[in-house]
């Protein structure tokens, strides 16, 4: 009896030691987002730490990220606004090969020339702000990004072309007796080549920003009245040549709402943290 009281006094003097052991040595579960327990872990591991990879993504995004992001918003609303620039300073659009050495004769070299490199700029950016435009909305609307995209991006490789013969056209009005080479602008801007670069050009990119619009709309990228803008530069565009008496201003009044359209989607582009999170 006494043995008996002496070994149960013993063990209650230990029980405290024993059960700190054990609460150390027990894992503790830490339930995963399906309820269930997904891994132990021991109490001194630090489990309060509720960061996640997307709040810190902008201190890890590397710099080539950084910077091929930062192309691509400039090319969103960089490419149109070049083509707006030059379209409201070209002299002639869509003329005849005589009328458009005329008018490129009369033009003020100055502004004649800056319509040209505005060009040049446009066609190197269209087509990355097209491909940035889709990347925008691959996520949330995948099909309507691809079809978009692709005929964006193939509506506007033309356009180098296309700024190509502006050249042409200015360089024929720089020599003398420059009228007598519209016979040759005519036949060159009117062959099969240029002919096919100006169906491209036209149906691509017309269809592709409706297409894009929708897409990027649907996507929550950019807000309705942008993506309203975006899309209703497309059918103006097609009313200056359909409407009576070609009204040019309609021309570039669409395209001042592609820039306007483009520019919600630019700055998503340029604040986002991670490309892989679009």
């Amino acid at each position: 009896m006494v043995e008996q009281e002496a070994v149960g006094s013993s063990a209650a003097a230990s029980s405290p030691i024993v059960t700190s052991a054990v609460s150390q040595e027990v894992p503790e579960m830490i339930p995963s987002a399906s309820g269930r327990s997904s891994r132990p872990v021991t109490l001194n591991e630090h489990t309060s730490d509720s960061s996640t990879p997307d709040e810190n993504s902008s201190e890890k995004m590397p710099g080539y990220e950084r910077l091929w992001r930062l192309v691509l918003a400039v090319a969103i609303v960089g490419g149109p606004l070049g083509y707006d620039v030059g379209s409201i300073l070209i002299p002639a659009v869509h003329e005849d090969g005589a009328t458009s050495i005329a008018a490129n004769a009369a033009a003020n070299p100055i502004t004649n020339t800056v319509h040209l490199v505005a060009y040049v700029l446009a066609s190197f950016l269209l087509p990355l702000g097209a491909a940035g435009l889709a990347y925008l909305a691959y996520a949330r609307a995948p099909w309507l990004a691809t079809i978009g995209g692709l005929l964006a991006v193939v509506g506007w490789l033309p356009f180098s072309a296309l700024t190509a013969l502006d050249d042409l056209t200015m360089a024929m009005a720089a020599l003398p007796d420059s009228g007598s080479y519209a016979t040759l602008l005519d036949r060159f801007a009117n062959d099969a080549v240029m002919g096919g670069y100006l169906l491209v050009y036209i149906v691509g990119h017309l269809v592709a920003y409706v297409l894009l619009a929708v897409a990027l709309r649907r996507a929550g990228v950019i807000p309705g009245w942008a993506a309203w803008s975006m899309a209703a530069s497309s059918p103006l565009t097609v009313a200056v040549f359909v409407l009576p008496g070609r009204p040019l201003v309609l021309g570039d009044v669409a395209l001042t709402l592609l820039v306007i359209g483009c520019i919600p989607a630019a700055r998503t582009m340029a604040t986002r943290n991670r490309l892989s999170n679009p």
